[in-house]
């Protein structure tokens, strides 16, 4: 049952007539806009115009999509698509006056306005599909509704008003809790993509009445959004869900202050980029389905743009690597090109592109507890990322009472690291999967692992959230030869494991070597078990150490704490998005005690060459290892 306040809303719009729209664009594009951009496509944003021009005539060649039969409880996913074309169709017409892009920005738009449903069951009008939807509907109204046809005008304006009403009452709480389960998620990506999507409606139909209230509760939900949001520029979803949301953001965020002077207040705007640049992979890597690191639930590349979000990045805080990263992803050919009328609009050619070569190698976001080494900038580069913070990130977790919707893509792999090196991946991390521990490379206790293991999305929101659960690194610095990254990931496993400790020490021996000290103690004898997922299968060596061969490098694994301890290669069953097996390549070290000080060495190299051997001595209570001629001291309280 629809609460009062929906049922009165219902009845207005129903009673309402069609109002006389001004004429001229205000969402995103104004006419100086447009003229101004008609000149540029001629020479600054020529490739850019020639990219998305070519992509709209393979739009406009084609019939208007047909609805697809759902499921109960279907997101319909497959509408964004259809929703994200439709404004490329319109910007092209804008800039080339070319009749056809009108006529197939009509036909699609008709077609998602007759779609009976967009979403089914607890996704009936009020989520993913629904928010791409009024988006782009209310950017076609916005921008050419005079040129429409009446009828179809017509149509346009009674889907938004319908469905709008819905996905506002959905997001002020006055329908059932599972249809807008994300109203109150603040760190999620739906609420931003939602209240994205009723703010362009509520704007483009701002002469209905309550349409005005539209546009009013997003601002409300962004500002609180705002509230919660650490300084670093880092996302607790991962890069690919941050292309996605980030998106969102920034086309509100522009709509606000365009029209209303609303502006964004926290520092992470300033830094997001930088996240971006420090969890992609060296340049000379970049493949399509190859460019990033997959913390999170996050595939291996980007799954929006990222170029358009980079352009409006660089323009937003006159940043020149963020610039220099867009062109040179446009250029490697890896960005995907769902929102590209995007481009057109957020370029700037006044930013001068600079590459990172001069920025430090490694970044500490120190908010959500990612710190990301690489050996130098010069595209062949190695890269270590360590991640050992609150699933919420530490400022977010002092605040907020509970958020199982944003936290839902968090993985529990505090202490967790991965290695890329020599072209390839040599140790992983298990991308969009089942949230287990034991998929990453980090600590198990008794065969379990931290809060928030066990199903397909983090069941750990709450405690996350509320701050008692709280892994931290410790120290991230670094130098021209050594990195050092201390984490301590105590916190974050169930009081059940009876852990008093677990701190893990990285020595980043550039450029291909890393030392990893795990110091772990325990209230009585339990059975550890460190784990460590290499990207190829593993072989047993003569000398005890393991080797792994993948078509680009090999990856040699050494323990050098050998006493007690228990260890073996081969494969072990993790569990893929859908709960499915997904075999991994393991390394895995065992040993039942209540304190053990492990330490384990990878080097790498490529598939021709032989990895480095490391030797080591102690001196006293410290370790001293070497490298050729590269050396680092592991005093005994190197950890603490």
């Amino acid at each position: 049952m629809l609460r009062r306040h929906f049922n009165a809303l219902l009845m207005t719009l129903s009673q309402s007539r069609l109002c006389a729209e001004a004429t001229a664009p205000r969402l995103l594009l104004n006419p100086s806009k447009i003229e101004a951009l008609k000149a540029a496509i001629t020479t600054t944003h020529a490739e850019l115009w020639r990219s998305a021009k070519r992509r709209a005539d393979g739009f406009a060649s084609r019939p208007a999509p047909q609805y697809e039969q759902p499921g109960p409880n279907d997101e319909q996913l497959w509408q964004r698509d259809i929703a994200n074309r439709i404004p490329l169709l319109a910007v092209v017409f804008l800039l080339s006056d070319d009749p056809k892009y009108l006529a197939a920005a009509t036909a699609w738009s008709m077609a998602s306005c007759g779609f009976p449903r967009w979403g089914t069951g607890y996704f009936s009008g009020t989520d993913l599909a629904a928010g791409h939807q009024l988006f782009s509907l209310a950017l076609i109204l916005d921008w050419v509704g005079d040129r429409l046809p009446a009828e179809a005008r017509a149509t346009l304006r009674r889907t938004l008003l319908e469905r709008g009403a819905k996905m506002y009452a959905a997001a002020n709480g006055d329908l059932p809790v599972d249809l807008g389960f994300w109203r109150s998620s603040y760190l999620s990506n739906h609420l931003w993509v939602n209240m994205a999507g009723l703010a362009a409606a509520g704007l483009a139909l701002r002469n209905e009445p309550g349409a005005k209230s539209w546009f009013e509760l997003a601002v409300e939900k962004f500002r609180r959004s705002e509230s919660f949001r650490g300084g670093d520029g880092a996302s607790q979803e991962g890069i690919g869900y941050w292309t996605y949301g980030v998106e969102y953001l920034l086309k509100f965020w522009q709509m606000a202050a365009d029209l209303t002077g609303e502006k964004p207040s926290s520092a992470w705007w300033k830094n997001t980029a930088a996240y971006r640049l420090y969890l992609g992979l060296p340049r000379k890597a970049w493949k399509e389905d190859y460019s990033v690191v997959d913390l999170a639930d996050c595939m291996r590349a980007d799954e929006y743009g990222p170029d358009h979000i980079l352009y409006r990045l660089a323009t937003l805080n006159r940043d020149p690597q963020a610039q220099w990263l867009a062109g040179e992803l446009r250029r490697a050919g890896v960005t995907n090109s769902a929102s590209q009328w995007l481009d057109l609009l957020w370029y700037d050619p006044s930013i001068v592109p600079q590459s990172p070569a001069a920025l430090p190698t490694l970044r500490h976001f120190e908010d959500m507890g990612i710190v990301s080494a690489r050996s130098d900038w010069s595209g062949d580069e190695s890269l270590v990322v360590f991640k050992c913070g609150p699933p919420a990130g530490h400022f977010a977790a002092g605040k907020l009472a509970s958020d199982m919707v944003g936290l839902a893509h968090v993985h529990p792999d505090a202490n967790h690291f991965v290695i890329f090196g020599c072209g390839e991946w040599l140790l992983r991390d298990d991308g969009y999967a089942w949230k287990d521990t034991g998929q990453h490379n980090t600590l198990l206790v008794d065969g379990k692992g931290q809060v928030g293991e066990g199903s397909a999305f983090n069941s750990g929101g709450v405690d996350a959230s509320s701050g008692n659960v709280s892994p931290r690194v410790i120290a991230a610095t670094s130098s021209g030869a050594v990195d050092r990254i201390l984490g301590d990931a105590t916190a974050t496993y169930p009081a059940a494991a009876g852990l008093r400790r677990y701190v893990r020490s990285l020595y980043f021996l550039k450029p291909d070597v890393l030392i990893v000290v795990d110091e772990i103690e325990t209230v009585e004898p339990r059975r550890l078990e460190l784990r460590f997922h290499t990207e190829s299968p593993c072989e047993t060596k003569d000398d005890g150490s393991f080797l792994a061969r993948g078509p680009k490098a090999s990856l040699r694994i050494e323990l050098f704490t050998i006493d007690g301890v228990e260890t073996r290669a081969g494969e072990v069953n993790g569990r893929d998005r859908n709960g499915k097996p997904m075999p991994m390549h393991t390394v895995r070290m065992q040993a039942t005690r209540p304190s053990w000080k492990n330490i384990v060495a990878f080097s790498w190299s490529s598939s021709g060459a032989e990895p480095v051997r490391l030797t080591s001595e102690r001196a006293g209570e410290d370790w001293i290892f070497r490298a050729g001629e590269r050396s680092v001291r592991l005093t005994a309280d190197s950890a603490r």
